[in-house]
């Protein structure tokens, strides 16, 4: 998928996915969403989608790499019953109130919050800004990221090929790093997993 002459934030994803690759990270997904997919979806949250989203859904389905696991379409479509299928986590989150009901849930962090595409403040370009919410949920608050899908995976991928430089010139250096373990791991891990989406 090529995409040329959108807005910032078509652009921050297509990069984002470009320095990706050219770190050598692979990128694990599922099935790609097709259109009537990705309506499916908007039809069962209430909500338009973002359009650096559904880039990421047309192309993926799901994304995870090193650690990062973006929630999408999966096999089982809009009656998924499990994580990462996008509308799952979207309307556990609701029925538990942690979330609104324009918000859309495409994200987790290993520490608690949730990551957001808040689908109320979509503005005239499409996009939808993202919010981390507490695990206590939006009655706690909320922090804006960023102001795109988009621009939140280009910042995530920054500091994943940072971290993966940092740890390429400590054991060039001669440094003991011990992440190439937990790296090896968690490729075999999502290879693994892969095999639940079929």
């Amino acid at each position: 998928m090529r995409l040329m002459n959108y807005a910032p934030s078509m652009k921050n994803y297509e990069e984002a996915i470009r320095r990706l690759r050219d770190a050598g990270i692979e990128i694990f997904s599922t099935v790609s969403a097709t259109s009537a997919d990705i309506a499916a979806i908007e039809a069962r949250l209430g909500v338009s989608l973002p359009l650096s989203y559904r880039a990421m859904l047309s192309q993926f389905g799901i994304m995870s790499f090193e650690g990062i696991e973006v929630y999408g379409w999966t096999p089982s479509g809009v009656d998924g019953k499990s994580i990462p299928n996008v509308v799952f986590a979207t309307e556990e989150d609701r029925k538990k109130g942690l979330i609104s009901d324009q918000m859309v849930d495409f994200m987790v962090a290993g520490y608690g919050p949730t990551f957001v595409l808040d689908c109320a403040e979509t503005g005239t370009d499409g996009e939808a800004p993202v919010y981390e919410i507490p695990a206590g949920g939006i009655k706690h608050g909320k922090d804006r990221l960023a102001d795109s899908f988009g621009a939140f995976l280009l910042k995530e991928v920054e500091r994943v090929v940072q971290d993966l430089r940092s740890e390429q010139a400590a054991a060039s250096a001669g440094e003991d790093v011990g992440n190439e373990t937990s790296r090896k791991w968690m490729a075999d891990y999502w290879k693994q997993r892969a095999k639940d989406f079929e």
